[in-house]
């Protein structure tokens, strides 16, 4: 049932403070005492309907644009709108419906109205349908304290979780705060769906965050909820998630049979993203393991079926170096290049495949390149360069006879690994 008092009061503050009105001023319009606002504002006394329709009528004399809407159906509307787009985050069918609820959003109509939280909710799942940063949005949105029931305020705090990605530390550590908050509300509810969702979230936050052992624990729980919700589009990146988690623990055979096992299940996979996906990870997991010819096998099949990631490239490129097909090397390089716009992920790769070449020119490695896409590595966690680069510099320092550096890169080669275990 809605709660028209506590809109009322709510709203009546948003109003005030979005058009910059003191207290005193509106307590004036409305012709109450300045203490009444203030304590209404506070949540220490109610508004009634009429104080409310004056609250209105103030606020549309100062603005002509403003018109508020009485229709209490808008509120079932919009609500309707938000669990369907749930639904549609859930099963990762975010085209159709960010299409779908864009003429909504437009419509001031739900904007002025009882509606008004609801239509920013909704807001909110579409921003991240459209991966628009609105982390600061929820928050004001969770913080107007006008959700009280646990279902939308598991929506916004999942929402707040992963409104925004980061690799900051403290970004990180905020957000899996808020999907463990969401964690919570979604104990208290029969909702196998949304539990499913923020599961999924919590297990990519620790991805991001690198905090992988822990991860794992959440899997078996996620994947049920997911399977029971129907949601198997999700199921599927999930266990593609698994077999990356193990495979950034170093366990290469628990991995490469998740992998397989999805491979060896594509014909019942009816998604255009995960079967090159799931080759673009056997052939990365096979090159950091020294399969050289494998990793190629399967970078080449990401490619012929549609593979559009540029760490491909890298696959390609050092794969064949290894295998001494400096042609090849040079050549996947090329088209890496003519492929690729200069975003920051297709620099920092660059900066390495320029390494390569000149190490396959038989030149020196300049050292200010070296040390900038050391000093990168941290703000390019997910490329995994790490693994190729520190054996490679390893090498090179080694084959000029360089031990300090040698001995320094194999230092944080060593420190990499462990980091990646803990």
């Amino acid at each position: 049932m809605f709660d028209y008092s506590r809109f009322y009061r709510i709203y009546t503050q948003h109003l005030r403070k979005y058009y910059e009105v003191s207290q005193q001023n509106l307590a004036k319009a409305i012709q109450i005492p300045n203490s009444s606002l203030s304590k209404i504002e506070a949540g220490k006394q109610e508004i009634d309907e009429k104080t409310f329709k004056k609250v209105i009528d103030f606020f549309e004399k100062i603005d002509e644009d403003f018109r508020f809407s009485f229709d209490p159906d808008l509120v079932e509307e919009v609500e309707s709108w938000i669990r369907k787009s749930v639904h549609a985050f859930l099963m990762m069918t975010y085209e159709s419906m960010a299409y779908e609820i864009k003429p909504i959003l437009d419509n001031s109509k739900y904007l002025y109205s009882f509606a008004y939280f609801h239509i920013r909710l909704l807001q909110g799942l579409y921003d991240n349908f459209l991966d628009i940063d609105c982390m600061e949005q929820i928050k004001e949105l969770i913080d107007s304290d006008y959700f009280q029931d646990h279902y939308h305020l598991a929506i916004l705090y999942d929402l707040y979780g992963i409104s925004v990605y980061s690799m900051n530390r403290k970004t990180l550590k905020i957000q899996n705060e808020a999907l463990q908050t969401a964690l919570g509300y979604c104990h208290t509810m029969e909702t196998e769906d949304l539990r499913g969702l923020v599961l999924y979230h919590i297990i990519m936050n620790k991805k991001i965050a690198r905090d992988f052992g822990p991860s794992l624990g959440y899997f078996e729980e996620c994947e049920n909820y997911l399977q029971k919700a129907g949601a198997y589009r999700r199921l599927i990146y999930s266990k593609l998630n698994k077999g990356n988690i193990y495979a950034e623990l170093h366990l290469y055979n628990v991995a490469e049979q998740i992998f397989k096992s999805l491979e060896n299940s594509q014909s019942q996979i009816d998604e255009r993203d995960i079967i090159p996906q799931i080759s673009e990870c056997l052939s990365w997991y096979s090159l950091v393991q020294g399969k050289y010819q494998i990793a190629l096998s399967y970078a080449k099949k990401s490619r012929k079926l549609g593979s559009n990631f540029p760490d491909i490239y890298l696959t390609l490129a050092y794969a064949n170096y290894n295998l001494e097909d400096f042609n090849a090397s040079r050549q996947s390089i090329k088209q890496f290049r003519e492929t690729f716009s200069h975003d920051m992920r297709v620099v920092f790769i660059n900066q390495f495949l320029v390494l390569l070449e000149k190490r396959m020119d038989q030149k020196p490695l300049p050292a200010p390149l070296i040390e900038r896409l050391l000093n990168q590595l941290p703000d390019f966690r997910d490329v995994e360069l790490e693994m190729i680069l520190y054996p490679f510099l390893t090498a090179y320092y080694q084959s000029i006879e360089d031990y300090k550096n040698a001995s320094m890169i194999q230092a944080c080669w060593i420190q990499y690994f462990q980091f990646s275990q803990t």
